[in-house]
């Protein structure tokens, strides 16, 4: 992998055939409950453990089969953060549940001063209106948790959601608007060494 001067943002958007085989191979599919929302998700023969992070009260539904774990509100951007620290070394392919535009709307507000960011955004104008996926290096794990912490804080709607797909092990997270996170592993050590996140 690349490495890149400190400040400079490799975040990039590519085309989704660019991570079609990269999604195969980890089993992940793409499911869809309507034209409006599609998620992906790794399948069942793939993932060895789902995990589900909820706020209590939040009524987010786990998958099937998944190991649910309370996560108080003022607790889950710290945990996500920490999470993301413990994936650092991979690439992360992120997809909107809706098109970016709703993504972009749900967090102008809490990232209108970030200029990584604001990058990022004046960038997407061709993107907006598309599901395309964004690709971005371990180095803006510092922006990735600002975002993050921004949908935990502001999504509202199902399009607000946001999966995030590590390159180099099949994980994937799904941030879900109404206080949850879905999680998927498909080897059992990163799993175990993420876990260390919210189970403690």
């Amino acid at each position: 992998m690349e490495s890149h001067p400190v400040g400079v943002i490799k975040v990039e958007f590519i085309s989704e055939g660019e991570v079609a085989e990269l999604l195969q191979s980890h089993g992940i599919a793409k499911v869809s409950e309507d034209e409006d929302h599609v998620y992906c998700r790794m399948g069942d023969e793939a993932a060895l453990h789902h995990v589900h992070l909820c706020v209590p009260g939040a009524g987010t539904e786990p998958r099937e089969g998944a190991q649910v774990y309370d996560i108080e509100a003022d607790r889950m951007e710290s945990v996500l953060n920490h999470i993301l620290r413990k994936l650092h070394h991979n690439q992360f392919i992120l997809i909107p549940v809706g098109k970016w535009r709703s993504v972009f709307d749900a967090v102008a507000f809490s990232l209108a001063e970030n200029e990584e960011w604001q990058a990022v955004d004046a960038a997407a104008t061709v993107e907006l209106n598309t599901r395309d996926p964004l690709l971005a290096d371990a180095g803006d794990l510092h922006l990735l948790c600002d975002l993050v912490g921004a949908i935990i804080r502001d999504a509202e709607t199902p399009d607000h959601g946001l999966m995030m797909i590590t390159a180099g092990v099949p994980v994937v997270l799904e941030i879900v608007s109404a206080g949850g996170v879905r999680m998927s592993f498909g080897n059992r050590a990163v799993a175990e060494e993420v876990a260390e996140a919210f189970s403690s």
